[in-house]
């Protein structure tokens, strides 16, 4: 069965759209999930030395790493030869919140007037609709979209289980490579249905868990440091920014399980959901489509995530209502908005996972880390003294090695506390 066309047309057609490469794998299935509606996307180049002084250029230094990044990369692309501003669009989500990264798409667009391109669209959907303008409500792509997010989610997730454990050093690299051309080829072809596109995808799936299941280890699984990851979402994905800190992680002896994108959205399905009802339309028509469309998401996930079932088995995603009641005591949803009190439930719901430590990458002077650096140290006293470290980046490099040494150490030393624990409560039974 074929999906429904549209003959409204989408607002980047005949465009080149950059997207700003936060996630590697989720810019790459999100730029595949535009070309199935037809609109030409590209991930924005690599980040390097270049790509700061760009940024800086555009911007007064009192503005996040994130938004030097994004910024000096999509300039990189600006002053390429034969840039024509008017055959370009740039994607800058904005949000809700206390987060600045909402209010960086004017700065954007004040840098591209300045500089004589203000021809070129900046596309901004934003957090406060759960995103669904970003596709000129074309349901075709918010349900390819929100299955590119899930499946960036799962692959990057497959790849930091078995990465740490690799007998053969970049093999882990190089399968996951292979994985993300074969989902995005499914996800880039507009052809077939939704249902057919789906059954695609789970097949696909379904062969990346085979091919990782051969691959060579050196040590069984889960049996380094579980160390999770949290943060500002930007900087905790972008391994230009955070100097790699997640492969950092795994050469001082331990394993990191990193908060996904997938949370994101459904706090953003939780916001919109507690807005209508503070608004009371809790019976409205805005309420049905939320709730449609969080039952489609959920319908989708579960079937992406089926193949996955013994593998992640040990590794369990605490839903965003879970999150959210772990942060209650210390930073209520309903008074402390967006990251730092999904941040500080996350920290709990990894200790509950089994986690010997947490890591928050944030930005420098970035607010949602400043607010959950206070609450922290509440957290690990009340975990038992539960290690959580904060790494702070603005660009400069730091000296990552010598902290991680001393986190990892302590990480060490309250699994096998908590190790002992359960030991004891197993033989006073």
């Amino acid at each position: 069965m074929k999906s429904k066309k549209t003959n409204i047309a989408h607002p980047l057609t005949g465009r080149i759209l950059h997207i700003p490469r936060m996630s590697t794998e989720a810019a790459l299935t999100m730029a595949a999930s535009f070309r199935s509606i037809g609109v030409n996307a590209r991930v924005s180049p690599p980040s390097d030395d270049n790509t700061l002084v760009l940024g800086a250029l555009h911007t007064t230094g009192e503005e996040c790493l994130p938004q030097r990044v994004v910024m000096g990369n999509f300039f990189k692309i600006i002053r390429s030869p034969g840039f024509k501003a008017s055959e370009h669009a740039f994607l800058m989500p904005t949000s809700s919140g206390p987060c600045r990264f909402g209010q960086y798409m004017n700065l954007f667009k004040k840098a591209l007037k300045d500089e004589g391109f203000e021809d070129a669209l900046v596309f901004s959907p934003t957090s406060s609709d759960g995103y669904e303008g970003i596709a000129g409500n074309q349901i075709r792509f918010l349900r390819t979209g929100w299955r590119a997010i899930i499946i960036a989610d799962i692959l990057r997730k497959l790849r930091l289980m078995y990465r740490p454990y690799e007998k053969d050093s970049g093999s882990t690299d190089e399968l996951h490579q292979l994985a993300l051309e074969k989902v995005c080829s499914i996800l880039s072809d507009g052809r077939p249905g939704l249902r057919h596109q789906l059954r695609q995808l789970v097949d696909a799936l379904n062969e990346i868990v085979d091919s990782y299941e051969l691959l060579p280890l050196n040590s069984s699984l889960g049996s380094r440091p579980l160390i999770g990851v949290v943060g500002e979402i930007y900087l905790r994905f972008n391994s230009f920014s955070n100097q790699d800190v997640l492969r950092r992680i795994e050469q001082h002896g331990g394993e990191a399980w990193i908060a996904d994108i997938g949370e994101w959205v459904w706090y953003t399905n939780f916001e919109e959901r507690r807005k209508l009802k503070e608004a009371k339309k809790q019976f409205s028509l805005e309420m049905v489509r939320v709730k449609i469309r969080h039952y489609l998401q959920h319908r989708d996930e579960t079937a992406l995530l089926k193949p996955f079932k013994s593998i992640f088995a040990s590794r369990p995603e605490a839903c965003i209502d879970e999150i959210l009641n772990l942060s209650r005591p210390y930073l209520p949803a309903e008074q402390a908005l967006g990251e730092m009190t999904i941040n500080t439930g996350k920290v709990i719901a990894f200790q509950q996972a089994g986690c010997a430590g947490v890591v928050d990458i944030s930005p420098f002077a970035c607010m949602n880390g400043i607010v959950t650096e206070v609450i922290y140290p509440h957290v690990s006293r009340d975990l038992r003294g539960f290690p959580i470290k904060i790494f702070y980046f603005d660009g400069v490099p730091a000296q990552l090695d010598r902290d991680l040494e001393i986190f990892m150490e302590q990480a060490q030393g309250y699994g096998k506390k908590m190790t002992k624990s359960k030991i004891q409560m197993t033989n006073s039974k």
